[in-house]
């Protein structure tokens, strides 16, 4: 009987965690790949016209190793940071990955007193 129940629970533990693995391709808000521009298209229009909510697609740099609580997108001058808002987590494993991200840009001052222009994701898609 207990051999029983456990292979049960175990088969159905097994069954979600395989349902989630392939059906996840999103994070977060559900991010609408047909209004996607690239990432220097949106830091351009961020910079001259302050348009700064947007869908973003672009290569990923790099990933935060400890948590996956933030990762930077490959532009043509800097990498621009893309955090989450402590909403949720990316995979530590996505670099050199195409994906989107939805959000808004908006400049943080750092501790020497520059300015950054980050990006504040809501939502995130792999492609």
């Amino acid at each position: 009987m207990k051999k029983t129940i456990r292979f049960a629970f175990l088969s159905v533990a097994l069954a979600f965690g395989a349902c989630n693995q392939t059906s996840i391709n999103q994070i977060g808000d559900p991010v609408n790949s047909d209004d996607a521009v690239s990432v220097n298209v949106g830091m351009e229009a961020f910079t001259k016209e302050n348009k700064a909510e947007t869908v973003l697609f672009g290569k990923v740099a790099e990933v935060c190793q400890s948590e996956g609580c933030w990762f930077s997108f490959v532009t043509d001058d800097e990498n621009v940071t893309v955090d989450f808002g402590d909403v949720f987590t990316v995979p530590k494993n996505i670099a050199n990955k195409d994906l989107y991200a939805k959000g808004h840009f908006y400049r943080d001052t750092l501790e020497d007193r520059t300015i950054e222009i980050k990006f504040r994701a809501t939502g995130v898609k792999f492609k």
